[in-house]
């Protein structure tokens, strides 16, 4: 009893003590978010006392919800100044105890503290230590204007999490392996970092440690979803650094994850891997030669980062065969998937690496020299590159279906990217500017006249087209 009272005594005292340091600290002259982050990582802590003196989960939430009000309070009438920003009003604090609070309930009704202890030490350590490298050495940003953070951060995030919750799980959860403990390590890095960047400022609080518990417990319940993670975890990854160098924008990034999980849920690790390689390359060759290639990019429709619409238009008609195969179990329709992610990217390199060439374009219906950057448009140079695109998501297909389904996703592929030529030159839109023809409907605010075309048939209806039907050639050939 005498063991119970003391430690429910410090359990009171401590948070008060932390923010008393803080407030030492910044009037000795430390930075302010200094003294901010001092309280985030050291009261985040509190989460051993909620299961170490607390028998019940009412009990231990019961200082957590006082701190609920407080924290209110001190955002509105300034209580605790070594806690609040002058320049915001997020309620971050306040996100902050309601995660305290319910984790603490969380973890007692489950008999699981571990996951709370996860959870809070994952957003204190992760987001605090972030916050302060990111402040510090920060260099590197990334274009979100609201949220101001950087790869340094994110990457502390990313770090800190990560060992936090590899480091609870070996050596204060009862019965879980060390192997568990590192996949949990690095899942919950990578979706602690992902969760911080693209939730807003002062939120993170709450779906950070949240988001943390929540995938540490469907872990545990159901081990088989352990592939789904990684899979999640990967996607994340490349989606941080796509989304820094601003090749897809925020929403973008949601879609894509969307897609790569569903993928590799009706299609397994070659459907996702197809993906993954397709957005890579894709990626990458875009970026060769972009000032050779400015004005011709100058007349498409879309520019810069990939948008929700354009990863719907490539990755669509994979999932849809995707959807098929698992329904089915025919594996023609595993290839098709293939298939479609070579059509899209014969279709991208050959229009990166065409608009590097010296020579002018022919039409590819009756193959006389056209405008530069209008869909339609064929090179040898594009060609050699539709190739080159095509055979690198083609060697997905050799280990099921051997060099024999390579050469076919290949060829398949590369028809692909002719059928997309045909399109965009007989039915996409193309409208009349002084300078010639352009496939921007108002480059300069001012709706231009249709030329030829379709007035709703643009780049990504050709794209998402050109690809299905290839897949459907394929399906009905194999």
């Amino acid at each position: 009893m005498e063991y119970s009272a003391l430690g429910i005594a410090l359990s009171i005292i401590m948070p008060f003590g932390v923010l008393g340091l803080a407030s030492v600290v910044q009037k000795l002259g430390a930075d302010a978010e200094v003294s901010r982050k001092l309280v985030h990582i050291l009261v985040s802590n509190w989460i051993f006392f909620a299961f170490a003196v607390y028998g019940s989960a009412w009990t231990a939430s019961i200082l957590p919800a006082c701190f609920i009000v407080l924290n209110y309070l001190s955002v509105r009438k300034g209580i605790f100044s070594a806690i609040e920003r002058d320049e915001d009003n997020t309620f971050g604090t306040v996100w902050y105890a309601v995660s305290l609070f319910l984790l603490c309930l969380a973890g007692h009704m489950l008999n699981m503290p571990w996951i709370a202890v996860c959870g809070m030490l994952a957003m204190g350590y992760g987001d605090g230590f972030g916050a302060l490298v990111g402040k510090r050495w920060g260099k590197m940003y990334f274009p979100n204007a609201h949220s101001q953070k950087s790869v340094e951060g994110t990457l502390t995030v990313m770090l800190f999490s990560g060992l936090a919750v590899g480091l609870v799980c070996a050596f204060y959860a009862p019965n879980l392996t060390l192997d568990f403990a590192i996949r949990a390590a690095l899942v919950c890095g990578v979706l602690a970092a992902a969760i911080e960047l693209f939730t807003p400022r002062g939120i993170d609080n709450l779906t950070v440690p949240l988001g943390v518990s929540i995938v540490l417990f469907l872990m545990v319940q159901y081990p088989l979803l352990w592939p789904v993670f990684a899979c999640i975890s990967i996607t994340l990854l490349i989606l941080i650094v796509a989304y820094y160098l601003r090749s897809v924008t925020f929403w973008a990034s949601q879609a894509a994850l969307l897609l790569g999980v569903s993928l590799f849920v009706f299609g397994g690790w070659l459907s996702f891997a197809a993906l993954v390689l397709f957005f890579l390359l894709g990626s990458a060759v875009s970026r060769i030669g972009k000032n050779k290639k400015l004005k011709a990019l100058n007349l498409h429709e879309r520019r810069g980062a990939r948008s929700v619409v354009q990863v719907a238009a490539n990755g669509l008609p994979s999932l849809i065969f995707a959807v098929l195969y698992f329904i089915t179990g025919m594996e023609s329709f595993l290839l098709a998937v293939i298939v479609c992610f070579a059509a899209a990217a014969a279709d991208t390199f050959s229009s990166e690496i065409g608009m590097l060439s010296n020579k002018e374009p022919v039409s590819i219906l009756t193959l006389k020299p056209m405008q530069r950057g209008i869909s339609g448009g064929v090179t040898l140079f594009g060609f050699l590159g539709g190739i080159l695109g095509a055979l690198t998501v083609a060697v997905l297909a050799v280990p099921i279906f051997g060099i024999a389904g390579m050469f076919v996703v290949i060829i398949a592929g590369l028809a692909g990217s002719v059928i997309d030529s045909m399109i965009g030159a007989t039915f996409q839109a193309k409208y009349q500017a002084q300078s010639g023809l352009t496939e921007r409907k108002s480059p300069d605010g001012a709706p231009l006249k249709l030329a030829r075309g379709l007035i709703w048939v643009n780049n990504d209806v050709v794209n998402f087209a050109s690809v299905l039907i290839c897949g459907l050639l394929l399906v009905a050939i194999w």
